[in-house]
């Protein structure tokens, strides 16, 4: 081999280590990318985490709201219920009363009709 032979073999050696070094440094270059990409994902993925854990303390703060809700309500239509039966009740009375006062009007009438 003649020394341009060597010189020509060594630069195509040196053009191909070179490429090997710039192929690994991108490989290198998108492995760190790869590796950040995958630590923003964890970060998100931890705020997501913490985010839901504060939607499952709200919405049982919310279900025990409806739960009081309810059972006001309940208490407030046993109420309801109670004031019909008694306004029911005190109709009736009022519909005792008034028949018992003409029953009494009929009586003086039938006692002044009978004193005449």
């Amino acid at each position: 081999m003649t020394p341009e032979e060597i010189k020509e073999t060594i630069e195509e050696m040196l053009a191909v280590q070179r490429e090997l070094q710039n192929s690994q440094l991108k490989l290198q270059e998108e492995s760190q990318r790869q590796r950040e990409d995958i630590n923003v994902l964890r970060e998100e993925s931890q705020r997501q985490r913490e985010d839901i854990n504060v939607l499952r303390e709200d919405i049982s703060t919310l279900v025990q709201g409806i739960g009081q809700l309810i059972e006001v309500s309940n208490r407030h239509e046993r109420r309801i219920g109670q004031l019909i039966g008694y306004s029911l009740s005190g109709e009736s009375n009022r519909l005792d009363l008034e028949q018992e006062i003409s029953d009494l009007k009929r009586r003086v009438e039938r006692l002044e009709n009978l004193d005449n």
